[in-house]
């Protein structure tokens, strides 16, 4: 564990331009799907508010299969680290991961810029409080990840102008960051499973008597 934060520590003392860059493109998406919500048709905005209004009213009696969820969102995040560890090992990792990044982004923020246009600020509370424990490990992960992906390809770049450049010892670093954000996205996942749907029965319980 001390290795892990001695890389990581390392990695933002050399790095942090391309967290910088990292951390915008991911805010840019935040915002521009935000503002994605206002494109929707009137139809299908009204047709999501039905149904984000039949789940939050059956929210404290739903039974989930939790293993299901967890899963699916293991599947889905442990997917999204390796695609990011392989396009770290190419010289086209760039756009991709950054792509990868800002489409992320894109989605947590037409999600909060849905919820933050409805009307009904417990319905708002409910889905915030469900979103937070998988998205505190989620996010931080995702930036290391894509910032240690994209160090790691412009390094590869280098050595490809210039064959005496070493990079053994810096793949060996980035191969343990991005384990350790796998096992991060892991984590998320089994937050999502497991602990996301119980904050989201209970949350809902409490307000329901507001």
């Amino acid at each position: 564990m001390g290795n892990m934060r001695g890389l990581i520590a390392a990695s933002l003392q050399q790095s942090w331009p391309l967290y910088l860059i990292v951390i915008v493109i991911f805010s840019a998406g935040i915002l521009l799907g935000s503002l994605g919500v206002n494109t929707l048709p009137d139809e299908q905005t009204a047709e999501l508010q039905r149904y984000l209004q039949s789940f939050l009213a059956q929210a404290a009696e739903i039974e989930v299969d939790r293993v299901q969820m967890f899963k699916g969102s293991l599947y889905d995040n442990l997917l999204l680290g390796l695609v990011m560890y392989i396009l770290g090992l190419t010289i086209i990792c760039l756009p991709l991961v950054l792509a990868l990044i800002f489409f992320r982004g894109f989605v947590l923020g037409f999600t909060v810029g849905f919820l933050t246009a409805h009307p009904d600020w417990r319905e708002f509370c409910i889905v915030l409080i469900s979103m937070l424990p998988q998205n505190i490990l989620f996010i931080p992960a995702l930036i290391i990840g894509g910032t240690a992906s994209l160090s790691f390809s412009l390094l590869l770049i280098k050595r490809f102008n210039n064959s005496q450049t070493r990079v053994g010892h810096q793949f060996v670093g980035y191969s343990l960051i991005m384990a350790g954000c796998l096992v991060v996205f892991a984590l998320a996942a089994l937050a999502e499973g497991y602990i996301t749907p119980e904050l989201t029965r209970l949350s809902a319980s409490l307000m329901a008597g507001w």
